[in-house]
């Protein structure tokens, strides 16, 4: 392959635009014969360019910006490149995954991430009412009001709203919210630890520092009163994903747990239905399947170009782990049951 060939290539296999920067450390580790060539060093001696990386870098912005294949978005500094539709090497077929046969249900989701993100708006109209209002009440008191009594009671408004308490006797449903000064008093206890956190983001931190987070939330999650079921997963991440909007993202059981245990080619049985997602038994490891599943949507969000997303205070996509968490959703909603035999 010639430079303009290896170029294409490497474009071609990524999932995201790339920067010159990105594009010249990916020749430089897969594809050195281009990296300090007899060129790049003639003009390094002549003081055209101040290093072999500044030679490699000024070759590849000419080639980009001089070739009808490569768009270069100058909206971003550094730009990022792409390459045009329909572009391809000349008399070299370069693979491309067709749309069900990645490894993992993360690979399938990047790589049709635009078609889940559309559908993951319009799945979004499914819901509606109480569900989204509270939701985006709860996040504007957690804007401008944090930890006050307004904040704690839309929270406790949303989580209701969200299916997350029954009516009826305790002994039949454990879906249920415990009272509201417990639930209160539990996240108030933990004020001080809860402001540390409030200003982290998920995206502005490496996969490490994330999971550092946890060693902060770990005694926080353990504390909150929620509900009066032993499960805590869905009820605990959903409260802090109130209370930590940028940072934790909401976890279900239905559509979240399912995506990050289960191939999507098993999630229904023969019949049609969704096999049953199990959790575990203890609170110590709900709370590492917690952690796990936050950093796999942390895994997820770190591979996708987040310009393509619209954070929207007036919808469920008030912050990037939420996207995030209806991406999942949009995911296995979309995924088709098996078709049943009519003889049968």
């Amino acid at each position: 392959m010639n430079f303009k060939e290896t170029i294409t290539t490497i474009l071609n296999s990524s999932s995201r635009p790339l920067t010159p920067q990105e594009i010249r450390s990916i020749v430089k580790e897969d594809y050195p014969d281009f990296y300090g060539t007899t060129s790049h060093q003639i003009n390094v001696q002549k003081g055209h360019y101040t290093d072999l990386d500044h030679a490699l870098l000024a070759q590849l912005y000419s080639l980009v910006r001089n070739n009808d294949c490569f768009f270069c978005d100058t909206n971003f500094k550094p730009m990022k490149i792409t390459l045009k539709p329909n572009t391809g090497i000349k008399n070299k077929k370069i693979p491309i995954p067709s749309p069900r046969t990645p490894t993992t249900n993360i690979d399938e989701l990047i790589l049709n991430l635009r078609h889940y993100y559309r559908r993951s708006l319009e799945v979004l109209k499914d819901f509606g009412g109480p569900s989204i209002h509270f939701h985006v009440q709860t996040i504007k008191e957690q804007k401008s009001d944090f930890l006050s009594d307004r904040h704690i009671e839309m929270i406790y408004a949303v989580l209701t709203s969200w299916g997350m308490h029954k009516m009826g006797d305790p002994k039949f449903t454990k879906t249920k919210l415990v009272d509201f000064n417990s639930f209160k008093s539990s996240i108030l206890n933990h004020r001080q630890e809860l402001e540390s956190l409030a200003s982290l983001r998920i995206e502005t931190c490496t996969q490490e520092e994330y999971k550092s987070y946890f060693d902060l939330i770990e005694r926080i999650y353990y504390h909150l009163k929620v509900s009066i079921s032993e499960a805590t997963i869905v009820a605990n991440s959903k409260t802090l994903a109130h209370i930590l909007p940028d940072l934790v993202p909401p976890i279900d059981r239905q559509y979240t747990i399912r995506f990050f245990t289960q191939d999507y080619r098993e999630f229904f049985t023969r019949s049609g239905g969704f096999k049953p997602v199990s959790l575990p038994q203890n609170i110590q490891d709900q709370f590492l399947a917690f952690k796990e599943y936050c950093c796999g949507i942390k895994s997820i969000l770190d591979r996708c170009d987040s310009n393509l997303f619209n954070i929207d205070e007036y919808s469920f996509n008030t912050s990037l782990p939420k996207i995030i968490d209806n991406l999942i959703m949009a995911f296995v909603k979309d995924t088709p049951r098996p078709k049943l035999n009519k003889l049968q």
